[in-house]
């Protein structure tokens, strides 16, 4: 069984191609694999642990022509791109397009999978897209919310919750001596994402926390672009900034998980960074902006629950009694993240058995 798998992601986005990573891991137990990259170059490359035996796709036109003989003439799983969907209508006219080869993929013995997908918003184009995923075998989303907003398929984890420490790391009591940290990983703001700056009564409540918690506040950029923020947290609170020091994202992702496995707790309001960060043994703590925030949720659908405050920091006293609660909940929290594993790897198995009997 081929499979055929795009794993694109945003340029400077660690967590992107992490997740992409545990998801092309999972791939390869069910075939060989044939990835759509496009022309992601070589440092962008490094964080999708692709292998030697791994086909490249580089142009969209190789691409579209690769899947149209292979989705109708050989027997292929289709696996559609994993983590954040926009349900707009750009993305609606791609799920169409594909309609027609993954029915005959269905003919030929072939398979398609959309796992692990979440979805911001719900639009009117939610109905072709449903109507579209209803041709797969396997559906899963990587929260409730966004499950219930499509009508179709289960939930599982984000795939960035497959990587990390092992098992009995992750459920190994913390050593006090070498979790010293704080780590804090603040999203940027953008022309088309704005996001009210820190200010001082944030950065005063923050180092506040650190204080509380009798940890040492250390200041991350989970994605590039994020950088000129960290460093201005950093030098406000007297702290280190780990941000970028070149485009490869192996050698970043690197640093970030030496930072998350000396942190005692990680303070974001990036999805990712609290992710990577839990399965390097630190608890998560989400800043959000109400219950259904896409960190809150997707956290909850790996059994992650409480750990979350107000993004703003209005209350810093309930925002210390929930970072407090959740440290205390370690061993819960490191639980948690294991058993999501094991969903994955459950998932996964459903693939394998399911193409293993075409």
């Amino acid at each position: 069984m081929q499979v055929y798998a795009s794993a694109m992601g945003q340029v400077d986005n660690v967590g992107d191609t992490v997740l992409r990573r545990g998801f092309l891991d999972a791939l390869r137990r069910v075939g060989p694999l044939h990835v759509y990259v496009g022309a992601r170059d070589d440092d962008h490359l490094s964080g999708l642990g692709l292998h030697d035996g791994d086909r490249l796709y580089r142009t969209s036109a190789e691409w579209r022509g690769r899947l149209s003989k292979a989705l109708t003439a050989e027997r292929s799983l289709y696996a559609f791109d994993t983590g954040e969907t926009e349900v707009q209508r750009a993305f609606a006219m791609r799920y169409l397009r594909l309609a027609p080869l993954l029915v005959a993929a269905r003919l030929r013995g072939g398979a398609a999978a959309h796992v692990g997908v979440g979805v911001r918003e719900p639009t009117a184009w939610r109905v072709p897209i449903s109507a579209v995923l209803r041709l797969c075998q396997v559906v899963t989303w990587r929260d409730e919310p966004s499950r219930r907003m499509m009508g179709v398929g289960g939930v599982s984890p984000d795939w960035a919750f497959a990587l990390g420490a092992p098992e009995d790391v992750l459920l190994a009591a913390p050593d006090d001596a070498d979790r010293r940290t704080l780590a804090i990983a603040v999203r940027a703001s953008l022309s088309h994402a704005e996001r009210d700056r820190p200010d001082a009564r944030w950065i005063a409540a923050i180092g506040t926390l650190a204080d509380e918690l009798g940890l040492e506040p250390v200041v991350v950029a989970q994605i590039e672009r994020d950088g000129p923020l960290a460093e201005e947290l950093a030098d406000a609170l007297g702290a280190e900034a780990v941000v970028w020091d070149g485009p490869n994202h192996a050698k970043q992702e690197a640093r970030l998980r030496a930072v998350y496995r000396g942190s005692r707790a990680v303070v974001s309001d990036r999805l990712h960074a609290l992710v990577i960060a839990a399965t390097e043994g630190a608890v998560p703590i989400g800043l959000a902006n109400g219950d259904d925030d896409k960190v809150v949720r997707t956290l909850a659908a790996a059994g992650i629950t409480g750990t979350s405050v107000d993004r703003a920091l209005a209350d810093p006293d309930t925002a210390l009694a929930t970072a407090r609660d959740a440290i205390g909940r370690h061993a819960e929290i490191m639980a948690s993240v294991v058993e999501a594993r094991r969903t994955i790897d459950a998932v996964v198995d459903g693939l394998v058995e399911l193409t293993a009997g075409r």
